[in-house]
């Protein structure tokens, strides 16, 4: 008797086990694992950088910590330290190198869902604060930033491009301004003295010339 009961639970005990391993396989048939994206690490040095980020942010090369390779697309890792939000709706953070050099600003403009992790923890633009460091990730050969990789195209974050002014730029026209006028001297003196100086002229023209006459009779005159 008691050898029929241990064989019927050993029955049963068998037929239970197989039970839940049938429905574990049926389980994961039904759904099954998403495979993870294959993620590498490689140097900043191996990145294809977009001519205008290097036109605009000639430090771009300096400024990537690390290259995070993700189904064998590069992304350049970047930390910018969060300064401010602006009223346009853009934020300006300060990236710096990997000692913790200031490198430039970045104005960037985020979508008004978008999100930056931050400790790992998905948090608004509006709600950061002043000094805290955020990651930044930029796709070879592309003009853009991400706030982490592998991010489609529709949540990257624009880059707002900031004029300076040009060193050769040329200074502003001056209003036109009225010449004074250039006056030219004559080639003679204008009349204005009277005349005085001619009767003086010709009285002293006389004076001479009646001495002349004296002088002359005096010689002429015969002696006594």
């Amino acid at each position: 008797m008691n050898t029929r009961l241990n064989v019927l639970a050993m029955t049963s005990a068998a037929l239970l086990l197989g039970l839940a391993w049938t429905g574990n396989s049926l389980a994961q048939q039904a759904s099954p694992a998403m495979p993870a994206p294959e993620l590498d690490r490689v140097s900043c040095t191996e990145v294809d950088w977009h001519q205008n980020m290097l036109r605009d942010y000639p430090w771009v090369a300096n400024g990537c910590h690390e290259a995070i390779v993700i189904d064998g697309q590069k992304w350049a890792r970047f930390e910018g330290v969060f300064e401010q939000l602006n009223r346009d709706g853009t934020i300006t953070s300060n990236f710096r190198n990997d000692r913790g050099r200031s490198l430039g600003e970045v104005q960037l403009m985020p979508g008004p869902d978008q999100r930056v992790l931050l400790d790992g923890r998905p948090t608004r633009f509006s709600d950061l604060r002043r000094g805290q460091v955020l990651n930044f990730y930029a796709p070879e050969g592309m003009y853009a930033f991400t706030t982490e990789p592998g991010a489609p195209a529709t949540e990257q974050v624009q880059i707002v491009r900031v004029e300076e002014p040009r060193r050769d730029a040329q200074p502003a026209r001056e209003l036109a301004r009225a010449e004074p006028a250039r006056t030219t001297r004559p080639a003679t003196l204008p009349a204005t003295a009277g005349p005085l100086p001619i009767l003086a002229l010709g009285g002293l023209l006389s004076l001479l010339g009646g001495i002349t006459l004296t002088v002359r009779r005096r010689f002429n005159m015969p002696n006594a």
